[in-house]
Protein backbone atom coordinates (compact mmCIF):
# COMPACT_ATOMS: atom_id res chain seq x y z
CA UNK A 1 0.00 0.00 0.00
CA UNK A 2 1.48 3.39 -0.61
CA UNK A 3 0.75 6.46 1.10
CA UNK A 4 -0.44 9.77 -0.47
CA UNK A 5 0.61 13.17 -0.01
CA UNK A 6 -1.85 16.02 -0.54
CA UNK A 7 -1.48 19.93 0.71
CA UNK A 8 -3.27 23.28 0.38
CA UNK A 9 -2.63 25.91 -2.37
CA UNK A 10 0.06 27.82 0.53
CA UNK A 11 1.27 24.28 1.52
CA UNK A 12 0.41 25.38 5.38
CA UNK A 13 -1.58 22.01 5.75
CA UNK A 14 -0.54 19.25 4.59
CA UNK A 15 -1.81 15.70 5.10
CA UNK A 16 -0.67 11.88 4.55
CA UNK A 17 -3.40 9.01 3.96
CA UNK A 18 -2.83 5.31 2.62
CA UNK A 19 -3.57 4.72 -1.21
CA UNK A 20 -7.10 2.74 -0.17
CA UNK A 21 -9.83 5.06 -1.06
CA UNK A 22 -13.18 3.18 -0.03
CA UNK A 23 -15.10 5.26 -3.12
CA UNK A 24 -13.84 7.99 -5.74
CA UNK A 25 -16.00 9.91 -7.72
CA UNK A 26 -17.63 13.52 -8.57
CA UNK A 27 -20.59 15.22 -6.72
CA UNK A 28 -22.27 17.91 -8.74
CA UNK A 29 -24.44 19.24 -5.96
CA UNK A 30 -24.45 22.87 -5.63
CA UNK A 31 -22.67 22.96 -2.12
CA UNK A 32 -20.35 21.03 -3.33
CA UNK A 33 -19.62 23.59 -6.56
CA UNK A 34 -19.86 25.94 -4.04
CA UNK A 35 -17.51 24.80 -1.62
CA UNK A 36 -14.89 24.27 -4.21
CA UNK A 37 -15.97 27.30 -6.82
CA UNK A 38 -15.81 24.81 -9.67
CA UNK A 39 -18.60 23.07 -11.71
CA UNK A 40 -18.03 19.42 -9.27
CA UNK A 41 -15.81 18.56 -6.90
CA UNK A 42 -14.02 14.86 -6.83
CA UNK A 43 -13.72 13.39 -4.08
CA UNK A 44 -12.20 9.75 -2.79
CA UNK A 45 -13.78 8.39 0.77
CA UNK A 46 -11.71 7.22 3.11
CA UNK A 47 -11.71 6.39 6.84
CA UNK A 48 -11.14 9.66 9.06
CA UNK A 49 -8.92 7.70 11.57
CA UNK A 50 -6.48 6.70 8.35
CA UNK A 51 -5.90 10.53 7.40
CA UNK A 52 -2.97 12.28 9.38
CA UNK A 53 -2.32 15.82 9.15
CA UNK A 54 1.27 16.11 9.49
CA UNK A 55 1.51 20.34 9.22
CA UNK A 56 -0.85 23.05 9.87
CA UNK A 57 -3.51 21.67 11.92
CA UNK A 58 -4.10 24.98 13.65
CA UNK A 59 -4.75 26.78 10.00
CA UNK A 60 -7.79 24.06 9.47
CA UNK A 61 -11.02 26.13 9.72
CA UNK A 62 -14.50 24.04 9.80
CA UNK A 63 -17.73 24.67 8.40
CA UNK A 64 -20.62 22.67 10.35
CA UNK A 65 -22.76 22.40 7.34
CA UNK A 66 -25.13 19.83 8.62
CA UNK A 67 -25.57 17.69 11.64
CA UNK A 68 -23.92 15.05 9.35
CA UNK A 69 -21.30 17.04 7.48
CA UNK A 70 -18.30 18.93 8.39
CA UNK A 71 -16.70 21.57 5.49
CA UNK A 72 -12.49 21.74 6.31
CA UNK A 73 -10.76 24.03 4.78
CA UNK A 74 -7.36 26.02 5.13
CA UNK A 75 -8.20 29.43 6.98
CA UNK A 76 -4.91 31.05 5.35
CA UNK A 77 -5.45 30.23 1.76
CA UNK A 78 -9.35 28.78 1.43
CA UNK A 79 -8.48 25.66 -0.10
CA UNK A 80 -11.19 23.06 0.30
CA UNK A 81 -9.48 20.20 1.94
CA UNK A 82 -12.27 17.69 2.84
CA UNK A 83 -15.80 17.24 4.11
CA UNK A 84 -15.87 15.01 7.11
CA UNK A 85 -19.41 12.94 6.91
CA UNK A 86 -19.84 11.92 10.42
CA UNK A 87 -22.32 9.21 10.43
CA UNK A 88 -20.19 7.20 8.46
CA UNK A 89 -16.90 8.15 10.14
CA UNK A 90 -15.41 8.99 6.69
CA UNK A 91 -13.29 11.89 5.16
CA UNK A 92 -14.20 12.88 1.58
CA UNK A 93 -10.80 14.03 0.28
CA UNK A 94 -10.86 16.86 -2.79
CA UNK A 95 -8.94 14.83 -5.06
CA UNK A 96 -7.25 18.18 -6.37
CA UNK A 97 -4.83 18.72 -3.19
CA UNK A 98 -3.22 15.46 -3.57
CA UNK A 99 0.39 15.78 -4.45
CA UNK A 100 0.83 12.08 -5.60
CA UNK A 101 -1.14 10.26 -8.05
CA UNK A 102 -4.04 7.87 -7.00
CA UNK A 103 -3.71 4.15 -8.13
CA UNK A 104 -7.52 4.73 -8.92
CA UNK A 105 -9.68 7.32 -10.83
CA UNK A 106 -13.51 9.02 -10.00
CA UNK A 107 -16.13 6.15 -11.53
CA UNK A 108 -19.00 7.64 -11.16
CA UNK A 109 -21.33 11.26 -10.41
CA UNK A 110 -23.41 11.81 -8.59
CA UNK A 111 -26.14 14.65 -7.87
CA UNK A 112 -26.36 15.22 -11.37
CA UNK A 113 -29.80 16.51 -11.59
CA UNK A 114 -28.36 19.47 -10.01
CA UNK A 115 -25.05 19.60 -12.17
CA UNK A 116 -23.42 23.34 -13.52
CA UNK A 117 -25.86 23.98 -16.77
CA UNK A 118 -23.02 24.15 -18.82
CA UNK A 119 -21.30 21.03 -17.69
CA UNK A 120 -21.90 17.56 -19.19
CA UNK A 121 -20.34 15.08 -17.41
CA UNK A 122 -18.36 12.08 -18.85
CA UNK A 123 -20.83 9.62 -19.65
CA UNK A 124 -18.44 6.66 -19.31
CA UNK A 125 -18.83 6.80 -16.03
CA UNK A 126 -22.00 5.80 -14.10
CA UNK A 127 -24.20 8.60 -13.30
CA UNK A 128 -26.57 8.93 -10.41
CA UNK A 129 -29.23 11.62 -10.41
CA UNK A 130 -28.98 12.22 -7.08
CA UNK A 131 -26.61 10.14 -4.29
CA UNK A 132 -25.86 6.36 -5.17
CA UNK A 133 -28.16 5.11 -2.21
Amino acid sequence: MSTLSASCLCGGVRLTLPDTFLYMGNCHCSECRKFTGSDYSSVGGIEADKVSVTAGQAHIRYYEKSSETVLAFCGQCGSSLFSHKINKGVFNIRLGILDTAPQSAPNFHIHTASKAPWHTPNEALKQFEHGPD
